[in-house]
């Protein structure tokens, strides 16, 4: 695989990733989906088989005993992360932060 294969290959799951987050936030605020679900299946089918080729690593290198146990939980890494992406903001129309920072504070939940 060259590395245009896997930069199209980490396109396409970075718009899946991204569709599906879409789609769970429709259905959070809007109680349905917004676009068809076969397109929504479709990626969450490239989502799940990333997954899988992800958790075969992760099962293998943990079997494997050569990481050391992690000092914190794995989850505080994870929110320290979150918490600085929330914070960003930007033009791209890729962005779920685009147009700038902050929340008006309006209920938006179905």
């Amino acid at each position: 695989m060259t590395s245009t294969d896997i930069n199209a290959r980490m396109d396409s799951l970075q718009v899946a990733a991204t569709g599906l987050i879409t789609d769970f936030s429709d259905i959070a605020t809007h109680g349905r989906l917004a676009e068809h679900p076969d397109l929504i299946d479709h990626r969450i089918g490239l989502v799940i088989e990333m997954l899988a080729a992800v958790q075969a690593a992760v099962d293998t290198e943990r079997a494997s005993g050569e990481w050391p146990a992690l000092g914190a939980h794995p989850g505080a890494e994870h929110d320290q992360l979150a918490a600085e992406y929330a914070q960003h903001w930007c033009d791209c129309p890729h962005c779920f932060h685009g147009g700038g920072p902050g929340d008006d504070g309006e209920d938006i939940w179905a």
